[in-house]
């Protein structure tokens, strides 16, 4: 889900508390800012990155792992 970084402020809690169940995704002029999701989805986010060499070699082999499933 993406917000309007006014919405988020204005509505602290609720994102938050979306956060907990899908990542959401905070917005500046139309622009990503940064994404707020659970903290265990974000840990295992890292491990994924980590044992796959870094996030860029990370992002590859989760790529390459979704269109393998297709």
């Amino acid at each position: 889900m993406s917000v309007p970084l006014t919405r988020f402020h204005n509505n602290t809690g609720e994102f938050l508390d979306l956060a907990l169940v899908q990542p959401v995704t905070l917005t500046k002029h139309d622009r990503v800012v940064l994404t707020i999701c659970e903290a265990g989805y974000f840990e295992r986010l890292e491990a994924f990155a980590a044992a796959h060499g870094g996030p860029c070699r990370a992002r590859r082999a989760g790529l390459q792992m979704l269109t393998s499933l297709r």
